[in-house]
């Protein structure tokens, strides 16, 4: 799937958007394509997180699992894939800067590259669409 990026501005605090982001097990209540989530190993600054998830792409459900291995920093977090029976790459990074009156500029990226046979356009037209969904969600889940 092509690198995909975003940048969007809440009224949480860096703080209470990195324990959003961190709180992997709360995943499957509030991102729907993700319906489980194990966490094998977690820190204050690392996490090993296994992803159960299911998305729809061009009408056809794909059901996927993988491990990635986070990084955790006060204003960024990073994950590397570690295995997967369909990616063969998954990485990417969340930075949290604070604004002047203390909520939360957030720039979001990631790239996936997939050994499915899905046609690099139809990832892309993908992504575009539920990139947005997926950052409003966890903006929502910040500001709740």
């Amino acid at each position: 799937m092509p690198k995909s990026s975003t940048t969007f501005e809440t009224f949480a605090s860096p703080d209470e958007l990195r324990a959003v982001i961190t709180a992997f097990d709360t995943y499957p209540e509030f991102l729907p394509e993700v319906k489980r989530i194990q966490v094998k190993a977690q820190s204050a600054d690392s996490a090993t997180v296994a992803f159960f998830v299911e998305v729809k792409v061009g009408g056809s459900e794909i059901k996927t699992e993988y491990t990635v291995r986070y990084s955790i920093g006060p204003k960024e977090i990073r994950w590397t894939l570690l295995e997967s029976p369909t990616l063969t790459k998954n990485e990417g990074l969340w930075r949290l800067d604070e604004t002047a009156d203390g909520e939360t500029k957030a720039y979001y990226e990631s790239e996936l590259v997939t050994t499915l046979p899905i046609p690099e356009e139809l990832q892309k037209i993908f992504a575009d669409q539920e990139l947005p969904r997926m950052m409003q969600r966890f903006r929502d889940r910040a500001e709740g």
